[in-house]
């Protein structure tokens, strides 16, 4: 059963670029998985500096609705995806490196998230992402000239 709720994202078709009505609720379950696992990768990809895993989840999941929400889908008019993605990236690096410098994300063994660190978990977060969007799109290798997917 597990397996089923976790491919259910790889299973519908909808646009992260580009919102219809008929899209909507696909797009809600494929941005809600991608948001999710994004979080899931940076909290793992961190966690070898000895921060808190589930506090550091929650926090990191509902950053990465706010940087999406409120920087990424506003601004999906009007820039390239392909210069989009990398200041999302760089949004949540640094996201990363002032949230895991609070006491309530740190275990007892933490070493520090260092800038390089947060800019590789961001890195991946964001690629595993990124690509469960395009999977998400239906059509994940046309790419068209104005930079999204169809």
């Amino acid at each position: 059963m597990a397996i089923v709720f976790l491919s259910l994202p790889l299973t519908l078709h909808a646009n992260l670029v580009s919102i219809d009505g008929q899209s909507l609720i696909a797009f809600g379950i494929v941005a809600f998985w991608a948001l999710v696992i994004e979080s899931g990768v940076v909290t793992l990809s961190l966690f070898p500096a000895g921060i808190l895993i589930v506090p550091s989840f929650i926090t990191l999941t509902l950053i990465n609705v706010g940087v999406f929400l409120f920087a990424f889908l506003p601004l999906t008019s009007h820039v390239s995806l392909w210069l989009l993605e990398p200041g999302v990236v760089v949004a949540d690096a640094t996201a990363i490196k002032l949230l895991m410098s609070a006491p309530l994300l740190q275990g007892g063994d933490f070493v520090g998230v260092s800038w390089r660190r947060a800019i590789v978990a961001s890195l991946l977060g964001n690629t595993v992402s990124f690509f469960i969007g395009v999977l998400g799109s239906g059509a994940p290798w046309i790419i068209h000239d104005s930079g999204g997917f169809d």
